[in-house]
């Protein structure tokens, strides 16, 4: 009798361990939830960070320098609503502490961005701050990760976007993660000069402080006064004029068709 309990408690133990093994070894689950909407980068809620005013324009003041931060870790994935809202906020608190170290530079704009379509939203956003937000500045591109051919392509359409495009500030840790061609680099770049700065950031309580060259903004502002075109200010509205047909004294409706 002893032997047959021994021979089972054996099993019991046997059965455990090729259960612990075949747990260990199993695929991890994958967590699913519902689809992040997209951002609509024209709504200031699709935007963690920007001016509470919109910064002078070029053709009102002259030139000045703005910062588009796109920070890929911030970047919300699939959830719950309340683990989504949640992760919300953690991002754009996040987002709000890194523009910390670039606000000495000028204005930050900081779009969220979801994990499942970083290309397409990057895009998105650098289209809708080109488009709405920039007015003629120059500005700069501060990106923990790489930026998408996509918008890669929005430089080399628009020779005077290209212009007054400072450059990337990388902060990332892949050696490679920001290299940007270099028909994305202004005139300002000699042959085998990089529009791409290595920057470092570290924490300072509940900001970020910024450590590395000034290469790209020191000076861009001279550069750009010697040698790049202002944008002009855009025409207002066009206004339907009604003509009306000039007549002499006493002309009529009735004496004109007769």
């Amino acid at each position: 009798m002893n032997r047959k309990i021994a021979i089972a408690v054996v099993a019991i133990l046997l059965a455990v361990a090729v259960g612990a093994v075949v747990w260990s070894t199993r695929e991890p689950e994958i967590v699913t939830g519902p689809a992040l909407p997209t951002f609509d980068y024209a709504t200031e809620d699709s935007w963690a960070v920007r001016p509470d005013a919109p910064p002078p324009a070029v053709w009102e003041s002259g030139w000045d320098i703005d910062v588009l931060l796109l920070d890929t870790a911030a970047a919300l994935e699939v959830s719950d609503d309340v683990a989504l809202e949640k992760r919300r906020d953690q991002a754009a608190e996040r987002l709000d502490e890194v523009a910390s170290a670039f606000e000495s530079i000028g204005p930050v704009y900081a779009p969220h961005l979801r994990a499942a379509s970083l290309d397409e939203d990057v895009t998105a956003a650098l289209s809708r701050y080109v488009s709405a937000d920039n007015r003629g500045r120059a500005f700069v591109v501060a990106i923990d990760g790489a930026l998408p051919a996509t918008a890669l392509s929005l430089f080399q359409s628009d020779p005077l976007l290209r212009d007054r495009f400072g450059g990337v500030l990388y902060y990332g840790d892949a050696d490679d993660g920001a290299v940007a061609p270099a028909d994305i680099c202004s005139r300002r770049f000699k042959d085998g000069e990089s529009c791409v700065e290595p920057v470092e950031l570290r924490r300072a309580g509940r900001r970020y402080e910024r450590s590395g060259s000034e290469r790209l903004t020191n000076g861009l502002v001279s550069w750009l006064n010697d040698h790049a075109s202002k944008l002009a200010e855009p025409l207002g509205e066009l206004e339907e004029i009604e003509i009306i047909d000039i007549r002499r004294p006493g002309e009529t409706d009735e004496a004109a068709e007769n």
